[in-house]
């Protein structure tokens, strides 16, 4: 089962965690109950059944095959008849008991040892193993939730290896359940994972997989913008039309055919950049006026670069660009332009059309001859003169037909 292959990646985290807290424990118990135990008398139960805690999960650290060993045990029996409900106590006789006819009884006390405390990561990294080797999911949400919700220390580093493991094979499969749930540590594991580039794919996938049914998790978080943003720039533009599309994405607008997303500026853009990402520079800014259906420019002379832009996929052919435009004052030739361009490797020697934006409504033909590439960037471009007054301008009905040329130049 993927799942407790996916436990086996974060083993070794909480056994480190186990061992600092059993230290912890022992410290506010008592001060050396090593130095009692060489001089042949036993400590306190709490602080025999931590230290023995302490024993087995720092060699389980060195060792992760390590198992209970006779003065470990002798610890625990102790704790346990002088304090039954020794949550360490009961813990440990539990995984002193490795033969098959004592799993039902080992069991039984990993699981009242759970009841006994909440914030031992030894008790919980025991249980939740124990689940794995049953295929025992609900018991593993179970502990693993509690785990990541009842220590801030061991939702750090437990997070911190689930979002890196994330990578591996069979991590989609055996995640989507645990995050399907929704648990509450879940927004803590997206903001890791978006930073991991190993497993930015995985993590989007496992995404949309939570995103579609039964889950129906398609709330857009910030998190998904992020990677939908970073995938695109590794060129992982499936991957990242796929989440996008799972999240809702869908060809909106009143322009029948438009290829482009929200191409009436009806709306304000959901899922850059499969929706249009607009500038906020200094000297460039866009915005939608949803209310009058235009994307507002406005450029102040030496703004040069994307006003607005989106990722789309395009297949090679005839293609009519049309617009409406208007503007406050005369703008000097060139200084607003379409631009479209594969989106792939070598995209600025791709360069397929640049088109100058006039005013009034225009349209005009664009052929796609490239085989090769099937992700382009149809962005406004500004290119404001040094010398000029800058631009304002509305820009409304942008749209990007396939099979219907238009004339070869705006008209």
């Amino acid at each position: 089962m993927m799942l407790v292959r996916i436990l086996g990646w974060l083993a070794a985290a909480l056994i480190a965690i186990g061992a600092g807290v059993a230290s912890y424990a022992i410290s506010n118990q008592v001060k050396s109950p090593a130095k009692v135990i060489g001089l042949g008398i036993l400590p306190d139960a709490d602080a025999s059944g931590n230290f023995a805690l302490l024993s087995l999960a720092t060699r389980k650290a060195r060792d992760p095959d390590a198992t209970v060993d006779k003065v470990e045990r002798r610890l625990a029996l102790h704790a346990y008849r002088s304090e039954p409900l020794s949550a360490s106590s009961v813990a440990l006789m539990a995984v002193a008991m490795t033969g098959r006819a004592e799993a039902a009884t080992r069991q039984s006390l990993l699981e009242l040892a759970g009841r006994l405390t909440r914030r031992s990561a030894f008790v919980s990294s025991e249980l939740i193993n124990a689940a794995g080797r049953r295929d025992d999911e609900p018991q593993i949400f179970r502990w693993l939730s509690r785990v990541m919700l009842t220590s801030p220390d061991v939702r750090k580093i437990y997070g911190a290896a689930m979002a890196d493991a994330t990578a591996k094979d069979g991590a989609v499969a055996a995640l989507t359940p645990i995050l399907g749930a929704e648990p509450a540590w879940a927004n803590y594991y997206w903001r890791l994972v978006v930073g991991r580039p190993a497993s930015l794919v995985n993590a989007a996938r496992l995404r949309s997989a939570i995103a579609r049914a039964p889950w129906q998790q398609t709330g857009i978080l910030p998190t998904d913008l992020r990677m939908m943003r970073r995938l695109a720039a590794a060129g992982e533009f499936e991957v990242a039309h796929q989440l996008a599309h799972d999240l809702g994405l869908r060809r909106s607008g009143s322009i029948a055919n438009n290829v482009l997303t929200n191409g009436d500026f009806a709306s304000a853009p959901a899922m850059p950049p499969f929706d249009w990402d607009l500038a906020a520079l200094g000297n460039l800014g866009a915005s939608i006026d949803t209310d009058q259906k235009q994307l507002a420019i406005s450029a102040i002379a030496g703004a040069r670069g994307s006003a607005a832009r989106q990722l789309v996929p395009l297949s090679p052919g005839a293609y009519r660009l049309a617009w409406s435009l208007s503007a406050g004052s005369p703008f000097p030739p060139g200084a607003l332009s379409a631009r479209i361009g594969c989106a792939e490797s070598g995209a600025d020697e791709r360069l397929t059309a640049v088109v100058p934006l006039v005013e009034g409504k225009r349209q005009v033909s664009v052929n796609i001859r490239d085989q090769s590439c099937a992700w382009y960037w149809v962005s406004i471009d500004t290119n404001i003169p040094d010398d000029s007054m800058g631009v304002d301008a509305e820009i409304g009905d942008f749209s990007f037909i396939a099979g219907v040329p238009g004339p070869a130049n705006p008209r």
